[in-house]
């Protein structure tokens, strides 16, 4: 009796079971998803950034060792960018090139292209890009660095000397401008004298002035004028400033009297202005006090200083600024003599002002 036939089984007879691919051996999935079909994935994004990775990280390699041969002169600092940038290309170079079997990695088939697979191509783009900064910014640095006396710092050490210079001369040229100005003009002369004439007497010149004030006040009564202003005695600090108390005092004239030097201060605070103008002139006494070789007149001196540190009653005169109407309500106080007023317009280092003496007749 014929026995029928054993069904022989495929692997024995080398076939390929049902649903399998003979080429691509007994343990890759259906559907040819095997390693056999890597080069069919890397066509996408993926293989396109392999092909980039092949071609540009070892020519970017050999080019920063090159760099560094050529430029091996330059100091340490410049290079930490290219080291950093050549580790970076030869740690890439490395892990690609190495087999599965060293680096411990699977097939890139068998990690699922679907999620992975996007994944790592956001990553590699990320570490691509950074990969170019590092390496142009470690050129830059490098080419920076490699000639210091050279084209690059050269003209940035160039254009900072050339802006010194710059500065230097515009500098200097204000300063010859300034020189020349002040060579040529000088010391400004005041031009106006606004006061009494030496033969002037002081009734007539009282009158005089008055007659001029009322003139300027009708015509423009908020006209801003200079006036100087003298007082019919000599007066303290403190009295000074209740006289003009509400008037803008610039200027203060005094001397201890009956003969004493006549002094003339610029003062803003019409209270600590005046006192510290005191002071001074108190200082100036007391050193002639003690190197005048005249008895007498270091005796004076001293004197002068001990009255004036006393604040004494040495005022007896003001230049004051207020419009034309108010400085003919001035001249209706007591204590005030004269007032005679600069013409309109004219600036205070123009003008010499002379008050008038309060002892002249």
């Amino acid at each position: 009796m014929t026995m029928p036939a054993e069904p022989v089984s495929p692997h024995v007879q080398g076939a390929a079971p049902p649903g399998l691919d003979a080429s691509a051996g007994g343990d890759g999935p259906a559907g040819g998803e095997g390693p056999a079909d890597a080069p069919a994935a890397s066509s996408g994004l993926l293989g396109l950034l392999d092909r980039v990775d092949d071609a540009a990280l070892p020519a970017i390699g050999r080019a920063l060792n090159w760099a560094q041969a050529g430029l091996g002169s330059v100091g340490d600092r410049p290079w930490a960018g290219a080291r950093r940038a050549r580790a970076a290309v030869t740690a890439r170079v490395a892990v690609d090139d190495a087999p599965a079997a060293v680096t411990g990695a699977e097939p890139r088939a068998a990690r699922g292209w679907a999620a992975a697979g996007v994944l790592e191509a956001a990553f590699r783009v990320l570490v691509l890009g950074l990969v170019v900064l590092i390496v142009v910014g470690a050129v830059t640095t490098m080419l920076r660095g490699s000639d210091p006396g050279g084209a690059t710092s050269g003209s940035g050490s160039g254009s900072g000397a050339a802006g010194s210079t710059v500065s230097g001369s515009g500098t200097a040229d204000a300063a010859a401008d300034a020189d020349g100005a002040g060579a040529a003009a000088g010391p400004v002369e005041p031009s106006i004298v606004v006061g009494p004439a030496a033969g002037d007497a002081a009734g007539a010149y009282a009158d005089s002035t008055r007659s001029e004030l009322e003139s300027l006040s009708a015509a423009a009564p908020a006209a801003d004028l200079y006036a100087v202003v003298s007082l019919t005695a000599y007066q303290t600090p403190a009295e000074l400033v209740r006289t003009l108390a509400d008037y803008r005092v610039t200027e203060v004239f005094f001397r201890v009297p009956p003969d004493g030097a006549e002094t003339s201060a610029n003062v803003r605070d019409p209270v600590a202005d005046v006192e510290s103008a005191f002071d001074s002139a108190a200082d100036a006494a007391e050193t002639l006090a003690r190197e005048d070789t005249d008895a007498v007149a270091a005796q004076r001196a001293h004197l002068e200083a001990m009255a004036l540190r006393a604040r004494c009653g040495c005022l007896y005169a003001a230049v004051v600024r207020a419009p034309a109407a108010r400085l003919l309500e001035l001249t209706r106080r007591g204590p005030v003599r004269t007032v005679h007023p600069a013409p309109p317009g004219s600036s205070p280092s123009a003008v010499r002002f002379v008050p008038l003496d309060p002892a002249r007749s």
